[in-house]
């Protein structure tokens, strides 16, 4: 798996992306410390007795960005997007939503072979647009894209056909 920074153009079978990576990278920190900052206040505020966990620190550092992938010289045939915290789908030009803009999907798989969709309120259960219980719905996907490909078990744990892109 190599990561990306924001996705600005498609052409062909080339996507072009911003050199942003470690910033976005940085951003999900962030906000991951302040999710866990507000855990520790109510865990404080409540007298609860909890093991204290050190406060993160980056222990990677992206490499120098490539600005292309070139997806068919890649070997990827389907992509997992993630957009983060405001949904836009203004970028994909697929028959894949429904009258309101909402994507049309069976627990996060489109009608269009490869198109995925993950975390998004009520994918399957109410905790699929939280962080703390997406792990299931991104599980469920794993497998059908696997199967989808026709991976047996040891394909699996040696292959990755799928990228992860991050926005």
């Amino acid at each position: 798996m190599e990561l990306y920074g924001r996705l600005l153009d498609v052409m062909g079978n080339i996507l072009v992306c911003d050199d942003d990576l470690a910033q976005c990278l940085d951003q999900a920190d962030q906000v991951s410390e302040s999710i866990k900052t507000s855990i520790d206040n109510f865990i404080a505020r409540q007298n609860i007795a909890a093991p204290v966990e050190a406060r993160y620190s980056a222990v990677w550092t992206p490499p120098r960005e490539r600005p292309e992938l070139d997806c068919r010289a890649a070997g990827i045939t389907s992509i997992v997007w993630c957009i983060g915290f405001r949904t836009d789908y203004s970028w994909v030009d697929l028959p894949v939503f429904n009258g309101r803009v909402q994507p049309v999907h069976v627990r996060g798989v489109a009608a269009i072979p490869g198109v995925y969709f993950l975390g998004l309120p009520w994918l399957y259960t109410w905790g699929s647009g939280r962080f703390s219980g997406v792990a299931r719905d991104a599980a469920y996907l794993a497998e059908h894209i696997e199967a989808r490909a026709g991976l047996g078990l040891a394909a699996r744990q040696a292959t990755l056909n799928e990228a992860a892109i991050g926005s």
